[in-house]
């Protein structure tokens, strides 16, 4: 009998090139982004394991402010308690799995709209017409399935796992590399929403491509890019920390509202990304923050949420609101800049004349983030081999 190949049962292509040197490495095979079952497992191995960032503290800022999303068909229920607290939940009614709340909106309680089980907003079952005939029915154990949740910086993360290490552990690094930015004295302005024809890891990736910003990107963030001012920094896990110049993220090239005020000393054109795996990518200039979250949605279709985030001294600016419009608007561009090249390229990696091509040192970024990715795939399928053959 052959030996067992960790590659067989994840069905993870030969990437034995890409795991070479950056200087001798190719990209990646094509199945990696357009395989189904790939899909499947990489929700399993990773979206319902780790720390998963699902907006902004200020979003349900006061009790009974709630929102909702689905993470690869899961539904999550997430709001703030009468207690002030952040809670999450699978949104699933405990009767027949109907979700309990839909959007966003502010409530006391949550209703089934199929059958009328209410819950409060710590998840407790408050309510169940037509159950007093049912022997010996446990109310008091029929709750909204309560999901991992916890607060960084304002940033709202939830985990599936039962017992995940703390979110403190994982935010460690960008708290490190990025606590000077001071996030919590931030809030939302705008929130800008795009989806894309390809695959999430493409969307990831190409956030560290620093190689396409002077091809693509001539009139936003790479319009003042030099390649000899990045500087690239690898961390734990896919994380890294980059530095480069870019002006501010505005169509003008000016900030909107100046800049930050605990960041007089940086130069006009600074610019800094990271990345808290698995699909947080940081971003940060002198005037504004803004992280993008990426949502796979199927192996060829991914969403991506950029969070813009300004001090809170500026909100009470006049006309505030309408002059952040600015920030949603670069976005926009930059978003419809690269969506024609990354749908092209999810194209390309199906075609059965597609053969991965050498890296440019340059790319070292999606270098590191693409190896962290494999190495994490092929170690939990090692690890559950292991398993079975101990069975």
């Amino acid at each position: 009998m052959a030996p067992h190949d960790a590659r067989d049962s994840i069905r993870l292509p030969n990437c034995d090139e890409t795991r070479l040197p950056v200087t001798r490495a190719r990209h990646a095979p094509g199945l990696l982004y357009t395989s189904p079952e790939l899909f499947e497992q990489e929700k399993e191995t990773i979206f319902m394991r780790d720390w998963l960032c699902v907006g902004r503290a200020e979003e349900i800022e006061n009790p009974g402010d709630f929102m909702t999303c689905r993470i690869l068909g899961e539904p999550v229920l997430v709001v703030r308690a009468q207690s002030g607290e952040v809670n999450a939940f699978a949104n699933v009614c405990a009767h027949r799995g109907v979700e309990v709340a839909t959007g966003s909106g502010n409530c006391r309680h949550f209703c089934c709209p199929f059958h009328g089980w209410t819950y409060d907003l710590d998840g407790r079952l408050v309510g169940a017409p037509a159950m007093r005939e049912a022997e010996s029915f446990p109310a008091a154990d029929c709750r909204l399935p309560l999901l991992q949740s916890g607060v960084w910086q304002g940033w709202i993360f939830i985990s599936f796992a039962k017992n995940p290490p703390p979110l403190s552990e994982h935010v460690a690094p960008m708290e490190r590399d990025f606590g000077y930015l001071r996030q919590d004295e931030c809030r939302l302005a705008v929130k800008t929403v795009g989806e894309f024809d390809c695959n999430w890891k493409l969307l990831v990736e190409n956030l560290i491509d620093f190689y396409h910003l002077n091809v693509v990107h001539t009139q936003t963030n790479g319009r003042t890019f030099t390649r000899s001012a990045f500087k690239f920094t690898p961390r734990e896990r896919s994380g890294y920390v980059a530095r480069y110049n870019s002006g501010p993220s505005t169509l003008s090239g000016k900030p909107v509202f100046g800049r930050m005020p605990w960041l007089s000393d940086l130069p006009d054109d600074f610019a800094s990304a990271g990345l808290l795996a698995p699909n947080f990518t940081f971003f940060a200039r002198i005037d504004d923050i803004h992280p993008y979250v990426t949502w796979p949605l199927g192996p060829n279709r991914s969403r991506i949420v950029v969070y813009s985030l300004l001090p809170r001294i500026w909100f009470d600016q006049p006309d505030f609101a309408e002059r952040a419009e600015e920030y949603r608007a670069y976005q926009e561009k930059l978003m419809a800049e690269d969506r024609a090249m990354l749908e092209s390229q999810q194209n390309g990696m199906a075609s059965r004349n597609y053969r991965p091509g050498r890296m440019a040192y340059i790319e070292r970024g999606v270098h590191h983030v693409l190896n962290g990715y494999i190495e994490r795939m092929v170690r939990a399928e090692t690890q559950e081999s292991g398993k079975e053959a101990a069975e």
